[in-house]
């Protein structure tokens, strides 16, 4: 009785290949470029010439599962978890007046702001092309933001802040290619709710790979990111931001 209900149970993740999992990790350095302006119940602020947020390095990694399991003879989705900090600061003099929540603040003031826009994606996919020189997948997932925003007078000595936790789902395409040792690809995640809400998040790479067996594989890739954000009224705040930069990857694949 309980062979046949293990089996009953076993039966509902069928395998479609032999090979059924890999597992691929990896991150590194990612250049990180701001623009745009942010509008916390007062007047639009500028990154750069208003809040002086400076441009910085930080860190990205990644998690990736692919396996050809199905449920009932329906395919389960692959899934990639990735982070990525975004988070400055600056400290600058101000050349002209603007308000942020309950703060005015004043040209000529000095200003202290911090700023932070971390993520959380969670893409699941399917690969319906998967051949030797061309591969393509699109799915669907959300980014999670972690965002946070303060600004004080240095002047006067007012502060406010803003955080936020921002849910958005997305949708995902990707398409790749490789010959031997040397690949590339693009990938794209986005989405729209009209008008002056959506978003969309681009990164392309050139890498070159080594399997040491069939087992483990390395590889080590360059590439450029860009992202836009545009919001209107949500929470308060409205914005039009700007990230974008060069960044470089290590990762490792494992099958079993």
């Amino acid at each position: 009785m309980f062979g046949k209900k293990f089996l009953k149970a076993g039966l509902l993740f069928l395998p479609s290949a032999l090979f059924a999992f890999q597992i691929d990790f990896g991150g590194g350095p990612q250049q990180e470029q701001y623009r745009g302006w942010i509008n916390y119940k007062g007047t639009q602020a500028d990154l750069k010439k208003d809040l002086h947020i400076k441009d910085r390095v930080k860190g990205f990694g990644y998690v990736n599962i692919r396996h050809h399991l199905s449920l009932l003879f329906i395919p389960i989705p692959d899934i990639k978890v990735s982070y990525l900090e975004v988070k400055s600061d600056g400290t600058g003099t101000v050349t002209r007046t603007f308000k942020f929540g309950n703060i005015t603040v004043n040209a000529t003031d000095r200003v202290y702001t911090k700023f932070k826009f971390n993520q959380w994606d969670i893409t699941f996919y399917y690969t319906p092309i998967d051949l030797k020189l061309l591969d393509a997948s699109w799915g669907f997932g959300v980014k999670v933001i972690d965002f946070y925003g303060y600004v004080k007078s240095l002047t006067t000595g007012q502060s406010d802040s803003k955080s936020a936790t921002i849910p958005l789902p997305y949708l995902y395409a990707r398409i790749g290619t490789g010959f031997k040792f040397i690949h590339a690809y693009v990938e794209g995640k986005g989405i729209t709710a009209g008008g002056n809400n959506y978003f969309y998040d681009i990164d392309g790479a050139v890498g070159l790979g080594y399997r040491f067996n069939k087992s483990i594989g390395i590889s080590l890739d360059g590439g450029y990111r860009y992202q836009k954000y545009r919001v209107d009224d949500v929470d308060d705040v409205s914005a039009n931001i700007r990230m974008k930069g060069v960044f470089g990857k290590l990762s490792l694949n494992f099958v079993f």
